[in-house]
């Protein structure tokens, strides 16, 4: 029977599991029957990693004191059952299989998923504030808006693509550090564009020219100004949303398992 183990870098200790194995971990495979325990080093482990995994050996086999198990570091040659083992539980990495897992580390795996996920929820949410606009009330082709409500419209928006700006900034980071090239390109594609919106948000009353009749504290505003100013965010927030909602799928569909 074999038995796989991960090294738990924050608590220093092996936690068994049988699984899921990523390119950064330390994994240990223990096998029973013939006593022979093989540790493993992932290609994107790193020398101090692997080194503290080694030290913390004793403590994992002083959990099966029946057994005197012979240490093997596993480089080639693998018997046919720890490689089958170390294959199904690494997404065929080892062998080069079909699946590229690029990020190797859990917890990167779990925020570019949460920060994505915002990167595509909070645009749509300033979208559907901004389209509001669409139910103001109207006379003679234009909008009829009261300052303080103005105000809050544009501001809740401008504040969401503040908010998007930094999840990109995040979200760009955690490419470099995972040498991911496509979520580099998508956040910092998504970061200029949400720069650019928050700049445009920003000129705030003077977005429209009002139209005579307005106030201080009413403002009259030509039903196509409405339309394409809704139309220039639409168009800015679908350049990236798209390729964002398309990175989510297949994001999904190679690390889905290993999320939460």
């Amino acid at each position: 029977m074999l038995r796989t183990y991960i090294l738990n870098d924050s608590k220093s200790k092996w936690v068994e599991e049988d699984r899921h194995l990523l390119s950064h971990d330390t994994c240990v495979i223990l096998d029973e029957e013939n006593e022979i325990l093989y540790l493993w080093r992932g290609p994107k482990n790193s020398k101090r990693r692997f080194k503290k995994g080694y030290m913390h050996l004793k403590e994992l086999v002083s959990g099966f004191p029946e057994l005197k198990p012979q240490f093997i570091m596993v480089k080639k040659n693998l018997p046919s059952e720890v490689l089958m083992k170390l294959d199904s539980m690494s997404e065929k990495f080892l062998k080069g299989g079909k699946t590229n897992l690029l990020f190797s580390r859990l917890i990167t795996i779990n925020i570019y998923f949460i920060i994505l996920m915002g990167t595509i929820i909070l645009p749509i949410i300033s979208l559907f504030n901004l389209s509001s606009s669409l139910l103001w009330p109207n006379s003679n082709g234009n909008y009829i808006i009261i300052n303080t409500t103005f105000q809050l419209w544009i501001n809740f928006s401008e504040a969401l693509t503040y908010i998007t700006v930094t999840l990109f900034i995040i979200n760009l980071i955690i490419g470099v550090i995972e040498i991911e090239y496509e979520v580099i390109i998508f956040s910092f594609i998504g970061f200029l564009i949400c720069v650019g919106l928050a700049v445009y948000l920003n000129f705030d009353i003077f977005l429209f020219i009002f139209q005579e009749g307005s106030t201080l504290t009413n403002f009259l505003i030509l039903r196509e100004d409405i339309w394409f100013f809704l139309s220039i965010n639409l168009i800015s927030i679908m350049m990236f949303e798209i390729p964002s909602i398309l990175k989510l799928i297949s994001f999904l569909k190679t690390y889905g398992k290993f999320i939460f």
